[in-house]
């Protein structure tokens, strides 16, 4: 969201003062995964904002973790904030990478929100305590995009139905339908591979909160919520499969709608030439002479018009109310 050199300083800073007090040198590999490099200065962007990869490693005492947020719903282009986490037990440093014009503020306020009262003294985090927040963060982030985006389709569902029970007119609404409907399979297609990630994350804090490892970052008090977080997480992962099914549902339903609109012309275009057949076959074989000579001035071109128009009405809404019985 901000130009490169102004990145690049503030990346550096956040470097020194990480390594100050930690007391651990931040190596190449990691300075490049944070992002801190002549390399950012040419403008390059090494972040995957369409499908970033969460996950968590030891880097000898030092812990890096990863965070996909989604930060832009409803559009058709799933965007996501990209969290970096380089943790030690005594210092912690955080860097957001954000898709231009977009943001998630629901984890951006939890992540603000805890940082102020850590500021104010209100309330005191460690490292790990922040990392397993973050997490967490994550976590009901994916939860509140399921829901804005469950509730923004909420209205298309109830379209579609009024539609497949011919409470309501097709016209353009089908085709804005299924639009809908397909921008919203494609975010939460984006979302599929994260909740497993997440998972794995959790499984490594747990791991860690009960062994001590990793300079003891994670204490043994964490283990019990990360088990809970883990629960959430599997059923954040259920509702986005149900939900993926439910809006590849929708769009079937959207096909097969069109379908029955495009049978149900063919139908009409049916019964009408055959309540026609047998009058055209008569005046074709016969002409107007099996009435009478109308060039004699008599009404046969009348009375013969209006009997091929009685019969042809009749003989479709025979043919229409047959069908509807059915």
């Amino acid at each position: 969201m901000r130009t490169a050199s102004e990145i690049g300083k503030d990346l550096d800073s956040g470097i020194a003062e990480f390594e100050a007090a930690s007391g651990q040198k931040v190596d190449d590999l990691l300075r490049e995964e944070i992002g801190v490099g002549p390399w950012l200065a040419l403008g390059e962007a090494p972040a995957n904002y369409s499908h970033p990869v969460a996950r968590i490693e030891a880097h000898g005492s030092l812990t890096f973790l990863t965070l996909a947020v989604p930060s832009s719903l409803h559009n058709g282009i799933a965007d996501f904030t990209n969290v970096l986490m380089l943790a030690h037990s005594r210092a912690l440093l955080t860097v957001l990478r954000d898709p231009k014009g977009t943001y998630a503020a629901d984890f951006g306020g939890r992540l603000i929100a805890d940082y102020r009262s850590f500021q104010k003294g209100e309330r005191q985090f460690t490292a790990g305590e922040a990392v397993f927040r973050a997490t967490r963060a994550c976590v009901l982030s994916l939860e509140t995009a399921l829901s804005t985006l469950r509730a923004a389709v909420d209205g298309s569902s109830i379209r579609l139905r009024a539609i497949e029970l011919r409470e309501q007119r097709v016209g353009q609404d089908l085709d804005e339908l299924e639009a809908e409907f397909g921008k919203t399979l494609a975010e939460l297609r984006a979302m599929v591979r994260t909740p497993a990630q997440v998972k794995d994350i959790c499984k490594k804090i747990e791991q860690w909160s009960g062994s001590g490892e990793q300079d003891g970052l994670f204490e043994p008090t964490l283990a019990r919520q990360v088990a809970f977080l883990s629960s959430k997480v599997e059923q954040v992962d259920a509702i986005l499969s149900t939900f993926i099914s439910d809006i590849e549902r929708a769009i079937k339903r959207c096909d097969d709608v069109s379908k029955r609109e495009l049978l149900d012309a063919q139908r009409s275009n049916t019964y009408w030439t055959s309540a026609l057949l047998l009058p055209n076959l008569i005046f074709a074989f016969f002409g107007q002479s099996f009435l009478g000579d109308a060039r004699e001035g008599s009404s046969f071109w009348v009375i013969s018009g209006a009997v091929l128009l009685v019969y042809g009405c009749g003989s479709a809404y025979f043919l229409l109310a047959r069908h509807r019985r059915r």
